[in-house]
């Protein structure tokens, strides 16, 4: 399962956010700005506070633009090598 930590105005998690959407991923978004316990998640999985920040099984991808997505999750055997972000 896919989890992807954001900031619901912030653009790049917009970005990010639609990009896992055209790939057609199913994934879990969590506000780190309401939702208890994500920003202390963030830090304990990537070690910082950025945003967008996903965690894909033991895989984590911090602090990414929307170009990174599919080769990240291609890399990690969690998206077809056919997917076009």
């Amino acid at each position: 399962m896919l989890h992807i930590y954001i900031k619901p105005w912030c653009p790049w998690c917009v970005e990010a956010l639609e990009t896992l959407d055209e790939l057609g991923c199913e994934y879990t978004s969590h506000d780190v700005e309401t939702e208890p316990g994500a920003a202390q998640q963030v830090r304990l999985i990537s070690d910082q506070t950025r945003v967008p920040t996903m965690l894909a099984g033991d895989y984590v991808l911090a602090d990414f633009g929307p170009e990174e997505i599919a080769p990240f999750l291609q890399k990690h055997g969690l998206l077809s090598k056919n997917a076009d972000a």
